[in-house]
């Protein structure tokens, strides 16, 4: 499995890198999986950390998305949110760790697994170039 990020939702994220949200913020990641490719197409910011992601507010984004939610963001995310997203409702949903600095953005994409317990699983990112080559 793999991701590709849309250049609509990489400006989304670039955007989010100018204006330096806190560590712990966090959002959700609208867009569809192909085959064995996630493509995350809009980045939506959620807050940062008075409400953790759970299975009542995936069943809520769901109706707002109706099979679009993919995953969530958070930049520099904590332990909390971490624990928040190791459950059976974010199961195989994408999880972008972002890295914003002044200088500098790094997005780390991972999914949600289950192996006797949840744990996040480092997928690679495709750029668009490369993305034609796997259709």
């Amino acid at each position: 499995m793999d991701v590709l990020i849309t250049p609509e939702a990489g400006r989304e994220i670039e955007a989010l890198g100018i204006l330096r949200p806190c560590p712990s913020a966090w959002g959700v990641l609208i867009g569809h999986k192909r085959g064995p490719r996630l493509i995350v197409e809009k980045v939506f910011p959620a807050g940062s950390g008075r409400v953790l992601p759970n299975e009542r507010l995936l069943a809520e984004l769901d109706r707002v998305w109706p099979g679009r939610v993919i995953g969530l963001f958070a930049v520099r995310p904590g332990t909390t949110f971490r624990k928040a997203v190791l459950s059976p409702g974010w199961y195989g949903k994408l999880v972008l760790d972002l890295g914003l600095s002044a200088r500098e953005l790094s997005i780390r994409p991972f999914t949600v697994e289950f192996e006797r317990k949840f744990f996040l699983a480092r997928i690679p990112l495709v750029t668009a170039g490369r993305a034609n080559a796997h259709e």
